[in-house]
């Protein structure tokens, strides 16, 4: 969970309304922006986050009989995982396999990490109006 996937404008999946309430999911609040403000390194920033906690999340395979504490994203959250799993590159996915994506679960320590590991780079993009890139 170091470093995130980078997509190219072409590759983007989330639309802007979709990658604002990935950040909320992950960072809470409004995720200090709105919407319309975010740009496409942003739309990248969460769509690679998401990416990360559903094939983190599938990679504990076993552990999942011994650590039951999952997030169960709201509604909003697992449309977006189930239209990101339609449109993504098979290459996008390390662990995560598309039955995974039809019931998507992200675990709470997944969630956590992430959250924590991306929430300071998040918040400098978010003072400095999207003028410094956030990965």
């Amino acid at each position: 969970m170091g470093t995130l996937q980078k997509f190219s404008s072409n590759e983007l999946v989330l639309s802007h309304m979709e990658a604002w309430q990935v950040l909320v999911f992950f960072f809470g609040g409004n995720a200090g922006v709105k919407p319309g403000w975010l740009n496409d390194n942003d739309r990248s920033f969460a769509q690679a986050l998401l990416i990360e906690a559903i094939d983190a999340s599938a990679a504990m395979g076993w552990i999942e009989t011994l650590w039951k504490s999952s997030v169960k994203p709201n509604a909003s959250v697992k449309d977006i995982i189930k239209a990101l799993a339609k449109k993504a590159a098979t290459d996008w996915f390390k662990k995560a396999t598309k039955k995974k994506l039809e019931d998507p679960e992200i675990y709470q320590f997944v969630k956590s990490s992430l959250t924590r590991n991306w929430r300071s780079a998040w918040e400098i993009r978010v003072q400095t109006d999207g003028e410094t890139a956030v990965y």
